[in-house]
């Protein structure tokens, strides 16, 4: 398989081109001509200027191939998976177990919240969660949301983040997709704390487990909608890194 060109490497003469243009273009009627812009200035720009898409990615040839390897996993694993899941599963039923997993979600959203200092939206999933988990019979129904109750989204990532730890390398995790080693290291954290919350009579029970790990997965996968190769573009790989970079760093400020 021919080895793609890396994207700056066609943006650069492209940018030259269009800045070549655009000094030919805009000469004055009256003869005055703008100063002509020096080749070396173009490098002394932020390398984002040089190219739109560019995030660092120092593990940049392991992340590919763990991005195909991802790739590989979602169309002949999970996605038929999640095909088979809808096809034998009425969507009031799919629904159902959505919103059972979500309102579980509140847990950490809450904990992490709290690490934060955001009591405006600590208190509105503690609300959520407690609503859900009662009169939503488990959160099988979001009630909250009926009521008019936000759904906030916190994780430990964004905690770190909120604390001034910065992304680190980009990485392409196996099976879990595009992170960086921060939510990496947040995503582990979540995970612990959440078993070290969740009581063992709960954590202990196999239908709880079957549950979590057996039909968790699947509705996850079925929430979100991206397919790999399905943006019809040879750089979904730049986009999607830089797509989820930018999207975190909105998440944290938020």
């Amino acid at each position: 398989m021919p080895r793609r060109a890396p994207l700056s490497a066609l943006a650069r003469p492209l940018l030259l081109v269009l800045l070549l243009g655009g000094c030919a273009g805009t000469a004055d009627p009256g003869g005055h001509a703008p100063p002509q812009r020096q080749l070396p200035d173009l490098y002394d720009r932020p390398t984002q200027v040089r190219d739109p898409l560019y995030v660092p990615d120092p593990l940049e040839g392991t992340n590919r191939r763990l991005y195909r390897f991802n790739a590989r996993l979602d169309e002949y694993v999970l996605i038929p998976v999640v095909d088979a899941y809808v096809a034998v599963t009425p969507g009031f039923v799919r629904k159902r177990v959505s919103s059972f997993f979500l309102n579980l979600g509140e847990i950490n959203t809450f904990l992490n919240s709290v690490l934060q200092l955001r009591a405006g939206k600590a208190g509105p999933t503690l609300v959520r969660f407690a609503v859900n988990s009662t009169l939503g019979l488990l959160g099988l129904f979001d009630v909250a949301s009926e009521l008019g109750i936000r759904r906030e989204s916190e994780d430990f990532g964004q905690t770190l983040g909120y604390w001034g730890v910065g992304p680190g390398a980009y990485l392409v995790l196996p099976a879990l997709g595009p992170s960086n080693v921060r939510d990496a290291v947040g995503q582990v954290l979540d995970w612990a704390s959440f078993s070290y919350i969740m009581p063992d009579r709960i954590d202990g029970h196999t239908g709880y487990k079957v549950a979590r790990y057996g039909l968790g997965p699947v509705d996850t996968r079925y929430r979100v909608p991206f397919r790999y190769h399905s943006t019809g573009s040879p750089f979904e790989y730049e986009l999607v890194r830089y797509g989820l970079t930018e999207a975190r760093a909105v998440e944290v400020q938020r």
